[in-house]
């Protein structure tokens, strides 16, 4: 029973960052060519699997991340696979973290953004990618600077490392999804959260980010 608790909670620990830089890749590639990603497919995969995230359901939270790869046409299994696994432990030692979160955090982080950077062929620069994703990690902990306007001008300063500019559909994408995601954190586990309105803010922001790319 321990190991199966263990085997569960390892996949969910990985989990959820593929995801989330699936989603960030899906618009790298259309910058060269590849195939467009249909945003409100994107919100509601992502509102899914933050519901099963919260939930502990490991087949569902398994089978919105095959969706996401099949239909997107994005990175291999195996690509995910070693991009999720050095989120989860960049992420894992964010989480547990106090302070210093470069030293703990940022080396996988990077290396993470290297593979994307070599999947893609998108030619930004991973160590700032890095950075920045950490950035706005860091400003979602911190007192006084975990506002959604100041979280999403984070991850808007992200988009803009990503693809090579600044545009105001970038800081409208990256604010729809702090607010999504403070919306998300509401109460216990994901309980009591409005996951209709999240799903709303979600496709905004998606839509944001595809018009701004």
């Amino acid at each position: 029973m321990h190991q199966k608790r263990e085997g569960k909670w390892h996949f969910l620990k990985w989990a959820i960052p593929v995801a989330l830089v699936l989603i960030a890749v899906w618009g790298l590639r259309i910058t060269f060519g590849r195939p467009t990603f249909d945003a409100d497919k994107v919100a509601q995969a992502e509102t899914r699997m933050w519901q099963s995230y919260y939930s502990g359901d490991k087949i569902q939270l398994g089978l919105q991340l095959i969706a996401l790869l099949r239909n997107q046409h994005s990175l291999s299994l195996w690509e995910a696979k070693e991009i999720g696994e050095l989120l989860a432990s960049s992420t894992m030692k964010f989480r547990s973290a106090s302070g210093d979160y470069e030293r703990v955090a940022l080396p996988d982080l990077a290396k993470a953004y290297v593979l994307i950077k070599q999947a893609t062929g998108a030619p930004f620069d991973p160590d700032k990618a890095a950075r920045a994703e950490l950035a706005w990690w860091v400003a979602r902990r911190t007192p006084g600077q975990d506002s959604g306007e100041q979280v999403g001008e984070k991850i808007a300063e992200l988009y803009a490392v990503l693809y090579g500019r600044a545009c105001p559909a970038f800081y409208n994408a990256g604010l729809l999804r702090a607010q999504a995601a403070k919306m998300r954190d509401s109460g216990s586990r994901g309980e009591g959260a409005d996951w209709i309105q999240i799903e709303v803010l979600l496709r905004k922001s998606y839509h944001e980010l595809k018009k701004g790319i």
